[in-house]
Formats: C-alpha cells, sequence, structure tokens
C-alpha cells in the first residue's frame, strides 16, 4: 500500500491541522489548493506559505472558468456574507454547488498522478449541519467510487469526520502548530471579520481550549 496522501488544503484550520497530521503519521503529502472564484482567495496565500515552509509539493489548481456552473453561492458572489453560527438557517447561502465533488474528483485524478493511495480533506462535524458533501454518507459514497473510477483504487478520508473544530484545534495544539499561519475568514479583508460563520466557528474553537485567537480581528469583533 503507497504511503502517499494527497491532501486537499486549503489553507484554514482544518486542512492546516490535517496536513500536519498526515505528516506526523509519517505519510508523504502531496497538498493540493483550489482556486475557485473564492473572495477569501487570499487563504491560498497561507497555503503557498505553508508548503514552502514545509517543502510540501503544492499545486494551485484554478477552475473559475467552472464559475458558471457552480453560481449561487455567497462565497463567489457580490451577496453579502452571512453572520452568525453555521447551525443557523442563512448559512446555506454559503454552499457552492457540488464543490466537493469536483474538488475531490479532481484530487482524484491526482492522487493516481502521483501513486498516492489517499484523498484526506477537512470536513468534520460542525460541518453537516450545513454542508451536504461533509457528513458522512457523502464520504462513503465518494470513497465507494473513487475506488473502482480508475485501474488504481483510490479512498477518500476525512480523518475529522466525527469530531468538530475545537477538537480538530486541540488535535493541532499537540503537535505544536501555529495558527497564525491560517486563514479563516470568508471575507477576503485584511483582517478577520469575526461575524461570518466560519470565523465565529473558529473563535469559539479557541475559547474552547482556553487560548486567544493569533489573528487580528477588525475593531470591535
Amino acid at each position: 500500500m503507497t504511503d502517499t496522501v494527497v491532501v486537499i488544503y486549503s489553507g484554514g484550520m482544518d486542512s492546516f491541522t490535517l496536513l500536519h497530521c498526515a505528516r506526523a503519521r509519517g505519510l508523504r503529502v502531496h497538498a493540493l489548493s483550489f482556486n475557485y472564484g473564492q473572495r477569501h482567495v487570499r487563504e491560498l496565500d497561507v497555503a503557498r506559505s505553508v508548503c514552502a515552509d514545509l517543502d510540501i509539493p503544492h499545486k494551485v489548481i484554478d477552475i473559475r472558468a467552472m464559475s458558471e456552473v457552480m453560481s449561487g453561492s455567497a462565497l463567489t458572489s457580490g451577496e453579502d456574507i452571512p453572520e452568525g453560527h453555521y447551525e443557523e438557517e442563512n448559512m446555506k447561502a454559503t454552499v457552492v454547488p457540488n464543490r466537493n465533488m469536483i474538488l475531490l474528483s479532481l484530487a482524484t485524478g491526482y492522487a493516481v498522478t502521483v501513486n498516492a493511495g489517499a484523498v484526506w480533506y477537512g470536513a468534520h462535524g460542525g460541518d453537516h449541519a450545513i454542508y451536504p458533501d461533509c457528513r458522512p454518507e457523502f464520504v462513503e459514497k465518494m470513497d465507494a467510487v473513487c475506488r473502482v473510477a480508475n485501474y488504481e483504487p483510490v479512498g477518500i478520508e476525512a480523518p475529522f469526520m466525527h469530531i468538530r473544530k475545537g477538537e480538530i484545534l486541540a488535535e493541532g495544539l499537540k503537535l505544536g502548530l501555529d495558527y497564525a499561519n491560517t486563514w479563516t475568514c470568508y471575507n477576503g479583508r485584511e483582517q478577520a471579520c469575526g461575524l461570518c460563520g466560519s470565523c465565529v466557528e473558529r473563535l469559539e474553537a479557541f475559547a474552547e481550549n482556553g487560548l486567544p485567537d493569533p489573528l487580528a480581528y477588525e475593531a470591535g469583533r
């Protein structure tokens, strides 16, 4: 069995932790990021920097040409980013249609190319309320399909599927990770907004672990 894995790496907290967990297990990591027109594209700059520092092979794939068939999300349009907790109904505005199926399909092709046995991505328990493509049944079905889609079987794995962001952060802290090297906010401004679902969940995770967030937030947030 190959000891190589492709990690879908956005530059956010979850995939940052996942990347390091794979390395801690002694796996050879290929990081794969995507520009799908997200307004928080600065997360990709963070991802590039981390991979360069770790000397990890890293590719950023531009799929903005697919925006016409992945439209309707506040993450890729001029629509206001909703504020509040992920479990609130308005957070459905942040769903990018079929995003993870598309990204996992492309990552599976890359896994075959680099002889990787699996693709890892950072879906976790806190995603289940809003994102159908982060739920256990989705991962199970994608895993089954990707194992038979090529001559070489590729597994789809979401190691954080049954834990929440606070627990993910705790795992990363055990590894001594510096979360200043991540970007979470859905608004692509100079500082994190502190109000979007992504920021709210991140701040809750740090509070749960009794630590301040190393990122700078906009005044009053």
